[in-house]
């Protein structure tokens, strides 16, 4: 007897996709629901009525599924945004997935009855059609996310202001839609000043975790280092003291998404820091609206938050 998943294959298509079709809900493309109808009759598939009539309830759970790359949004907006979800008497669903192939299996798990909306974060897999689907900090036309080129531009011009003309940028990966954000900020900041680009002080860490190791052993010079996370600048000044560099003496740092750490590292960190509440009320507002079969982006502009600038300890004049 035919199953959902045989169904999910046949079309090409999610499982989500399939129940969505299936439970006559919106927000599905014309040749996806075809595709679902075509497969079904040729499997002669007939869903259970039980779970699918459990399926059309509300379950008054909001999914949130997040790569373990995105972690550091943990401490500062997961609390946030469950305090404003709680308000609305949801509870929250906390999901982990690194790789494609997981990803994608927890957005059809998540999505297939388990959630009424689901918030993805830093996911690599395709992306299911489903208005239940917010994203955040990608490129998608209904997303939500943080102005990393507002964010890299400032915190060059701060450091340029400084009297620093070498500054090393470490990244995750200047191929997805965060690094090249970062990047057009980085190079913008630098064209302002008539100044060089030198793609050998861009570092990139998911490719290779000793990328500023590396950079290091090439003896070529920086007074500046910008990074993506508080993390790596932790990182970067355990390595720093290593060769006996001090920050921010011989190497200034400036984090790019601030977090709660940046307070607490030996030299304080400056840092891009973001509306955390703001970001959570946004997010939340829009995952109730599409729990209840609505959206908000589609008639607003994509939402980029800006960050200040927390100037702390760890930048001096050169």
């Amino acid at each position: 007897m035919a199953n959902i998943t045989d169904v999910s294959r046949l079309a090409n298509v999610s499982k989500a996709t399939v129940s969505r079709v299936l439970s006559g809900s919106r927000g599905v493309r014309e040749e996806s629901r075809l595709a679902v109808l075509q497969a079904v009759e040729q499997l002669n598939y007939r869903p259970n009525a039980i779970a699918r009539s459990l399926a059309n309830q509300a379950t008054d759970c909001i999914g949130l599924l997040i790569s373990p790359h995105c972690t550091h949004l943990l401490t500062s907006l997961l609390p946030q945004l469950e305090n404003q979800l709680a308000q609305a008497g949801k509870s929250l669903l906390l999901r982990f997935a690194e790789q494609s192939e997981a990803q994608e299996a927890a957005l059809d798990d998540l999505l297939g009855g388990r959630c009424d909306a689901v918030l993805a974060v830093g996911l690599d897999c395709p992306l299911p059609e489903d208005e239940r689907l917010l994203l955040l900090d990608t490129h998608s036309d209904e997303s939500l996310g943080y102005d990393l080129t507002f964010a890299c531009e400032s915190a060059c011009r701060f450091l340029l202001g400084k009297g620093h003309r070498q500054i090393a940028l470490q990244l995750d990966d200047q191929r997805s839609a965060a690094g090249q954000q970062i990047l057009l900020g980085y190079q913008q900041a630098l064209q302002q000043q008539s100044l060089p680009y030198n793609q050998q002080l861009i570092v990139e860490t998911t490719r290779n975790p000793q990328a500023l190791l590396d950079l290091l052993n090439r003896y070529l010079p920086f007074t500046a280092l910008l990074v993506q996370h508080d993390e790596q600048a932790a990182d970067a000044m355990q390595l720093l003291r290593e060769f006996n560099l001090q920050v921010p003496q011989d190497v200034s740092i400036i984090s790019l998404e601030g977090t709660r750490l940046a307070g607490q590292l030996l030299p304080p960190l400056t840092s891009i820091e973001y509306p955390v509440e703001e970001i959570a009320q946004s997010c939340a507002r829009e995952l109730l609206a599409r729990s209840q079969g609505k959206t908000l982006l589609r008639h607003e502009p994509l939402q980029r938050f800006r960050g200040r600038l927390m100037v702390r300890e760890s930048v001096i004049n050169r």
